[in-house]
């Protein structure tokens, strides 16, 4: 079956979620950390490894130091959010189940 662009968007970007939550939670556990030492605890390449931190520093939830990255106080507030968040699209992908399932 040929892949559809649209599905492989979403996967994409969860799989970007998920690499930068597991970083998150790696910096949070070993903080200060830096890009070396996470791509090899992660086995995430460090173009990654940058681009996660980078996102997590946009969003306020770590702060780069010269020892490496540490979570602000705003990460548990972050982690209760994306909770939110992933519970309202396990609800929409149950919602289109339902709709692919009646529809055959």
């Amino acid at each position: 079956m040929k892949k559809s662009p649209l599905a492989s968007k979403v996967m994409e970007e969860l799989e970007v979620l998920e690499r930068t939550v597991d970083i998150l939670i790696a910096v949070e556990r070993e903080q200060p950390i830096g890009i070396i030492k996470l791509s090899a605890m992660l086995d995430i390449p460090e173009h990654k490894v940058r681009y996660s931190l980078r996102m997590l520093q946009k969003e306020g939830i770590i702060k780069a130091t010269p020892e490496g990255g540490v979570i602000s106080p705003h990460h548990e507030n972050f982690k209760e959010h994306l909770r939110e968040i992933l519970n309202e699209m396990e609800e929409a992908t149950k919602r289109l189940k339902d709709v692919l399932r009646s529809d055959l």
